[in-house]
């Protein structure tokens, strides 16, 4: 090796260049996705929590023991016992199914149409007496030997507004994720939100009806929510 030539020096690693941090614009896009995507699952919960409301009102209903029996416990509500006399009663035909009405009189109320079942049909007659239980003056069960009809007292404005906010949750946090292209995606986001607020009225009154337990009933609500959600995703991202 010749004496002037010097041995090769090792080259330092190439210095990272620091991250760049981010812009207001960004920080503002980030907080304002957060923002939105809270607040629709805030709006998710409330409706949630109006169709416990509502779940319960119907409980209420559906489980109310009668007045005077073992079964009422004392200061419990309870249903009273009162009787009704049939006054007409017809067939309604619709989509190949028939549903069997009867309309009964009250003493301390107008008369009222029920459906009931064809075996409930069948053995009444116009002038037959009936036996009602009624709660906070509303009839919650129709009874004659041994048939029995339930009439549904649903709270519809409650359950609309239960439906009308999950729907807007849905919308609003799908809104939140895809917030940078809104321009395009606005009419997909609101159809989204609707065809959400009318499943869930859809299946809502179908829970509410079946009365399965809360717990039950909630789990069932939640998980199709997020199947819902998921579903939604899927579509924008294909959009």
């Amino acid at each position: 090796m010749p004496e002037d030539s010097a041995p090769p020096r090792d080259t330092p690693p190439p210095s990272k260049k620091p991250e760049p941090s981010p812009s207001l614009r960004e920080r503002l896009w980030a907080l304002a996705r957060i923002t939105i995507i809270g607040l629709g699952l805030a709006l998710t919960v409330f409706g949630f929590v109006r169709f416990v409301d509502v779940f319960e009102e119907i409980h209420t209903y559906r489980a109310a023991p009668t007045c005077a029996t073992p079964a009422a416990k004392p200061g419990e509500l309870c249903a009273a016992l009162e009787s009704g006399r049939v006054t007409k009663r017809w067939t309604e035909a619709d989509d190949g199914s028939t549903a069997y009405k009867l309309a009964v009189a009250r003493e301390t109320a107008p008369t009222d149409a029920y459906d009931v079942g064809e075996a409930f049909y069948d053995d009444v007659e116009p002038g037959t007496t009936v036996e009602l239980k009624v709660l906070r003056g509303k009839v919650i069960e129709v009874s004659y030997h041994g048939h029995r009809a339930k009439p549904l007292h649903m709270p519809w404005l409650k359950w609309i507004e239960s439906s009308a906010l999950i729907g807007a949750g849905l919308a609003l946090v799908l809104t939140g994720m895809y917030l940078e292209e809104i321009d395009v995606l606005a009419s997909m986001l609101l159809a989204s939100g609707a065809a959400a607020a009318v499943a869930t009225a859809v299946g809502s009154a179908v829970l509410i009806t079946i009365q399965w337990p809360l717990i039950v009933t909630l789990v069932i609500g939640v998980a199709f929510w997020l199947l819902a959600a998921y579903v939604c995703v899927r579509t924008l991202e294909d959009f």
